[in-house]
């Protein structure tokens, strides 16, 4: 779910482009970021999962993207090419405030949509929540086939949470940019009827970093990151370099930690994540007094010939 990095006052949105493989989800990502004024826009980046490629970037919507003084910062992960990864999905799919099911609208795709689909709901009902209650659209993409299924099927079959319907070719561009405008203001209406009290865990926090960077130490030295908390349970999983998606928030409830111990307590702060190269990513928590540190670190591991894990 969304996260709240107070020191940039940014809220930060994760929205994810699913669908079978080779619907055009690749596609959708790389015209809207096309479309994005540079000094809006992150970089765009892919990482390998195993046999896999994600693509990911982030914006900052200009003009209404606001909840209270707060901007929201959007993050848009896919998977892309002919994917059937389960674990790639599910890694992507953690703490999504929305998704764009890009759905293939030749009719003898209609079953890997539909097989698609359930996994897509499959995973979230892994993580509590449901077509139902996620804001998201249905794009119907390849309408300029020579033979498609009808939009009323195409409803029937593949729009269980009765998301909006948006007909696209993504190739051309038609379509997409509706289809993300229709989630982002979901998911901002979402956000602004959530209740966030911003400024007062702002100023919360605020007394936590004066103290965390007494002594000229800067809490962040190191990390490129800024305090933040979390509005509910935000991916650890990996993003930009510097930016707050990579790491895992501060608790549940957005609070410093209350352990009273006399030393400093180095505790794993999650599920390590496995990454290209035989390396691996540790979301680690620091612990002093009741103030408390999420970091991660990223190690290389070896084996020799006659180990086994």
């Amino acid at each position: 779910m969304a996260l709240v990095n107070h020191a940039k006052r940014e809220i930060n949105a994760k929205l994810v482009f699913y669908g079978p493989g080779l619907s055009g989800k690749g596609t959708n990502l790389n015209y809207i970021y096309r479309k994005l004024k540079p000094e809006h826009r992150g970089k765009l980046k892919v990482m390998n999962i195993e046999k896999d490629k994600m693509l990911f970037f982030d914006f900052s919507p200009a003009g209404q993207g606001k909840v209270g003084t707060y901007n929201v910062r959007f993050h848009i992960y896919s998977i892309i090419g002919d994917s059937t990864s389960s674990a790639a999905w599910k890694m992507v799919l953690k703490g999504a405030d929305g998704v764009v099911f890009v759905a293939d609208s030749a009719p003898d795709r209609l079953g890997v949509n539909i097989e698609s689909l359930n996994s897509l709901q499959k995973t979230l009902t892994g993580y509590a929540k449901s077509l139902s209650d996620l804001p998201g659209v249905l794009q119907c993409n390849k309408r300029d086939l020579p033979a498609v299924l009808s939009l009323e099927e195409m409803q029937k079959n593949l729009n269980p949470g009765r998301y909006p319907v948006i007909p696209a070719v993504a190739s051309k561009g038609e379509g997409v940019l509706e289809s993300l405008y229709s989630l982002m203001r979901t998911v901002l209406k979402n956000l602004r009827e959530s209740g966030l009290e911003l400024d007062k865990e702002s100023d919360h926090l605020a007394g936590a970093t004066a103290a965390m960077t007494a002594g000229g130490r800067t809490e962040h030295q190191g990390t490129g990151q800024a305090p933040y908390t979390a509005i509910a349970d935000y991916p650890a999983v990996p993003a930009l370099e510097g930016e707050a998606g990579m790491m895992a928030p501060v608790s549940a409830e957005g609070k410093p930690g209350t352990s009273d111990a006399g030393e400093p307590l180095l505790e794993l702060a999650g599920e390590p994540e496995v990454l290209t190269g035989g390396r691996l990513r540790l979301p680690l928590n620091l612990r002093y007094g009741k103030w408390e540190k999420k970091f991660a670190v990223t190690v290389s591991v070896s084996l020799e010939p006659d180990q086994a894990i």
